[in-house]
């Protein structure tokens, strides 16, 4: 019987090998490319707070006025108690629940709005003077001009979205006490508008929340805007990196948008190109209906249970 040996040749195997190597690198790179082509983010659990937390039917011209002007919020460290330890990265404001149409009724650009963070005095112990009621050092979290895209502040709820979001350009760690927030901005140059508020009557001021601003006079008492303030905290456990298994189909989407993953999302969020919240609902299983949405292009953001979320780009026919 004859036996067929075949013996390997150690230069004819090498390059194959490598040249395999190779192959399967880029194939890998392609992949890792189109998968931030596809717009594939991850970000930390997400806090979001509103002070005052109720619906307060007063209004306050302060940050979106006409002219130039110096706001300051006083927030009492009992009201923060979920944000120790995360970094603040942006701020809103909301239309009251009587205002007919959304703002600016054109793409708007304020020339300044600056914002600073700080610890602050206790509520009850605000001065009428803006130096008074800093504590420790101020520090600069957002500088330049502020654009709105036109409608940004949007209507059609009972309260209203905060639908528009200034984000700081450096966040800031609140690590607890009073929070103090100054806003100085150069004014909207057009009409003034009226963002909702909590009267310096409402039972929280001058004891948990309190504010003044000045704008050519003198320094004012004023009611307390109400705010939203988002922040991130450190990644949970659950949290999923790029490249994890979250898939959505069909892209483009005509009607119903199908979400691929053994996550568990619990609601989401779609945004236009201009950063504005255009649809936004709980979710309970693993589609979403988008059939009333206009052909564009538009982020949805998903969040888990955990607070965590991850935005893909997806396109509406």
């Amino acid at each position: 019987m004859e036996t067929k040996t075949t013996l390997f040749k150690k230069q004819d195997y090498l390059p194959k090998a490598l040249s395999l190597r190779l192959l399967n690198k880029r194939i890998s790179s392609v992949v890792i490319g189109f998968m931030m082509m596809a717009g594939y983010t991850t970000t930390k659990a997400q806090t979001a707070l509103v002070i005052p937390d109720s619906n307060e039917g007063s209004a306050f011209i302060g940050p979106y006025g006409n002219a130039a002007r110096q706001l300051q919020m006083i927030i009492d460290d009992t009201l923060l108690t979920s944000l120790v330890g995360k970094n603040l990265t942006s701020i809103s404001f909301r239309l009251p629940a009587s205002t007919a149409t959304s703002w600016p009724p054109n793409n708007l650009t304020m020339n300044a709005f600056d914002i600073y963070l700080s610890e602050s005095v206790e509520p009850a112990e605000r001065q009428l003077n803006f130096a008074a009621n800093v504590v420790g050092t101020q520090t600069q979290v957002r500088s330049g001009s502020l654009q709105i895209p036109a409608g940004a502040l949007t209507v059609g709820s009972n309260p209203n979205n905060f639908s528009f979001k200034i984000n700081f350009t450096s966040a800031w760690q609140y690590n607890g006490g009073n929070l103090l927030i100054e806003v100085r901005h150069s004014g909207t140059g057009i009409s003034s508008r009226s963002v909702q508020a909590a009267s310096t009557s409402s039972a929280g001021y001058g004891t948990l929340y309190s504010a003044l601003w000045q704008s050519t006079g003198d320094v004012l008492q004023g009611n307390f805007t109400q705010v939203e303030i988002t922040a991130d905290g450190p990644l949970g456990t659950n949290s999923v990196k790029i490249g994890a298994a979250v898939n959505i189909y069909p892209n483009p989407v005509k009607d119903m948008l199908f979400i691929k993953s053994e996550r568990e999302f619990t609601s989401y969020s779609v945004y236009n190109m201009a950063g504005q919240k255009v649809s936004s609902d709980k979710m309970t299983g693993k589609s979403i209906n988008l059939s009333r949405l206009p052909v564009g292009s538009y982020v949805l953001k998903l969040t888990d249970k955990e607070g965590n979320t991850e935005s893909t780009k997806f396109m509406k026919n």
